[in-house]
């Protein structure tokens, strides 16, 4: 999702973000997911395992950073450049 932000930025990127991240599963249970998602491709091939991702609070206030959507350069949709 947001690939073009510079390795210097990533800190205030999580900042922003952090609470609308899935919480990371054990590492048992990312073996389990995984072994639950080969198994059923070989019976479906095109199926993939979706990560669930919390809903994102209504009437949340979204704080811009100029500073932040800049420093994606070229990258940034037309209205962040």
């Amino acid at each position: 999702m947001f690939a073009g932000v510079p390795c210097y930025n990533l800190e205030k990127l999580y900042k922003e973000i952090a609470d609308q991240m899935p919480e990371p599963p054990t590492l048992a249970g990312a073996w389990k997911d995984m072994r639950n998602t080969w198994a059923r491709q070989q019976e479906n091939p095109d199926y993939f395992f979706e990560t669930p991702v919390p809903l994102i609070a209504v009437g949340k206030k979204v704080r811009t950073d100029e500073a932040l959507e800049g420093s994606i350069g070229d990258l940034a949709p037309r209205g962040l450049q």
